[in-house]
């Protein structure tokens, strides 16, 4: 029944015949059971007043005696045979036919007869008569006017017949009055103007619930078929909000209560290339360096209940890394505790790309400048000075004492390491100016890591660490890259793991495919690094000094460095640290091609 059809109804009466037809049903209803009701309830009172006026017998008269010869007194087979004809017709009919006219107005007639046997049995004694009356108001809870006339019509029939017949058993005496009858009649239509009345209000009273119960139903039946109508129609205007959003490229999205979202199926797949289940850990899609920063600004947001604006980049599942931006509002109309926000996710790789290029360019220029000055203003320099220390050290210049060489030594490694850190950040600026790999090649990242383990054994030797290989040897280690780059990652994780590692400790390297990734990873053992000071490893200009103490602050790039490496090969680098030491990882796309040109030396 839509809303236009109640309003029709309305309009031409028709609720009210609607209302008054359910009413005499649930009216039918409600008195029906009412029957049934009593009648299950007379059908136990007809059954204890037998067994009453049984044992009264037994009790009062049990035997009856001629001379010196006893038997079972009258009394005594009327209570049990003249009771139980009274009462199995009413009893079948309570339990089997209950709520007929037939059975009420029979169990009128057995109750009142049985109420005759009862007075009978004691004599006719007067306080006996009281059950009449008794019986009367137990068979006005029928609240049926015309079982009472019944009623009274045995009643004062039972008077008549054996005030004639048998006077004693009625009135407890022999002669009475001749209308005697006339008198407990009159007192028995008495009771009966106030049980009709009282049945009467409650017939009224039962009216009057079926009618409210009645008006009840059909508002709850017209507003329950205007939700379904409302129901149906947001739902439409679901479908059609879904369909819209599916057809927009721009990713619409909802928070939930776990900080997941609820997203659309063909944009969300479009920008991850992932189900829309993975939206329920959406944070997982964001790279490493962006997920801390970019989640907890969302748990803000949604605690505060205000905007969120925030750029991130992504790995979607096929490898590809997606700069995104997020916009979203506190949702309205929710009060159900928890702030809730809607926004929309937008792929502005195009838009960062080129403003990577553009910063790029504008870079170059300075660049160039900064490069020219550190190779001929310090490279220079220490390779000329490196050229005449050595001179010395081979007494070419005179001789030296044993003390003298050693402090030459010194100075000569340290310009050697001066000579690295200009190396250093002239590749550093080599890959923030240039992000693609240049010279690739086919590889085994086995074999790059063999090689390099070999070149750090004499200085492992000497510091007593002991360098442990846990590589795959199957041909499918297989990476695409520049390899002298991924050599100088490689050999970067060494050295900081040799340089962080105490004496006696053990060093060890580890490869394996993983996936669709070639993995790496370089564990040490005895060093911790602190996590505020991990989130900032790759950062520029951050490492580690001190032997065996962690990493602390200082000016280098080493990490940095490899990070930028291992960005321009669309890989990925991640640092963990425990009191058990400290793993870095790697992980490089697999190259499925069986050609390699790498050659260890």
């Amino acid at each position: 029944m839509s809303v236009d059809r109640i309003e029709q109804l309305k309009s031409h009466g028709e609720v009210a015949e609607l209302i008054s037809a359910k009413t005499q049903s649930i009216f039918d209803q409600l008195v029906h059971k009412n029957y049934a009701d009593c009648d299950h309830m007379f059908a136990v009172l007809l059954f204890i007043e037998w067994l009453g006026g049984v044992l009264t017998a037994l009790l009062v008269s049990p035997t009856s005696w001629e001379g010196v010869s006893a038997s079972a007194h009258i009394h005594v087979m009327l209570s049990i045979w003249l009771g139980m004809a009274i009462i199995i017709l009413p009893i079948g009919l309570a339990w089997f036919y209950s709520g007929s006219m037939l059975t009420r107005q029979t169990i009128a007639v057995a109750q009142l007869l049985m109420t005759g046997l009862i007075i009978h049995l004691c004599g006719g004694r007067l306080e006996t008569h009281f059950l009449v009356f008794g019986s009367l108001t137990f068979l006005a809870f029928y609240a049926d006017w015309r079982v009472l006339v019944t009623a009274t019509a045995i009643t004062a029939l039972d008077h008549i017949v054996r005030g004639l017949y048998l006077p004693f058993s009625v009135y407890g005496v022999t002669y009475p009055e001749p209308w005697r009858w006339v008198e407990h009649a009159s007192w028995v239509l008495f009771a009966d103007v106030f049980l009709i009345r009282k049945c009467v209000l409650d017939m009224r009273e039962k009216w009057r619930t079926a009618e409210k119960q009645a008006q009840m139903e059909l508002t709850n039946q017209i507003i329950e078929e205007q939700v379904i109508e409302r129901t149906e129609q947001v739902k439409e205007s679901e479908e059609k909000f879904r369909n819209l959003c599916s057809s927009v490229p721009t990713v619409i999205f909802e928070s939930k209560a776990d900080n997941s979202w609820e997203v659309i199926g063909l944009p969300w797949f479009q920008l991850t290339a992932s189900p829309v289940e993975k939206a329920k850990e959406w944070w997982t899609l964001v790279i490493e360096a962006d997920r801390k920063r970019t989640l907890d600004s969302w748990k803000v947001a949604v605690e505060e209940g205000k905007e969120w604006s925030q750029e991130f980049r992504i790995q979607t599942l096929s490898g590809v890394t997606k700069w995104i931006k997020a916009k979203a509002v506190p949702l309205t109309g929710k009060t159900d505790g928890k702030r809730k926000l809607i926004g929309t996710l937008e792929d502005v790789t195009d838009r960062k790309n080129a403003e990577d290029n553009n910063r790029r360019i504008l870079l170059m220029n300075q660049r160039d400048d900064f490069m020219a000055m550190l190779a001929n203003d310090l490279k220079n320099p220490i390779v000329g000075t490196n050229r005449i220390l050595g001179l010395m050290t081979e007494g070419k210049l005179g001789k030296l004492e044993v003390e003298q060489e050693q402090i030459l030594s010194k100075i000569v490694e340290g310009n050697n390491e001066l000579l690295r850190m200009i190396q250093h950040i002239i590749a550093v600026y080599k890959y923030d100016r240039e992000s693609d790999i240049q010279a690739s090649e086919h590889a085994s990242l086995t074999s790059l890591i063999r090689d390099c383990a070999k070149n750090f054994q004499q200085s492992a030797d000497a510091k007593k660490v002991r360098i442990e290989l846990d590589l795959s040897e199957t041909s499918d280690m297989g990476i695409v890259g520049n390899c002298e780059s991924i050599r100088v990652v490689i050999q970067n994780l060494l050295d900081n793991a040799l340089k962080f590692m105490p004496a006696g400790g053990t060093i060890v390297l580890k490869a394996f495919r993983q996936g669709d990734l070639v993995m790496f990873k370089v564990n040490n053992t005895g060093s911790f690094i602190e996590l505020d000071q991990r989130s900032k490893l790759f950062e520029r200009p951050l490492t580690g000094e001190g032997e065996g103490t962690g990493y602390l602050p200082k000016v280098g790039l080493g990490l940095y460095m490899c990070r930028q490496i291992i960005d321009a090969h669309k890989g990925n680098i991640s640092c963990e640290s425990d009191n058990d030491g400290t793993t870095f990882t790697v992980s490089l796309p697999h190259d499925t091609s069986d050609e390699t040109n790498f050659q260890p030396t």
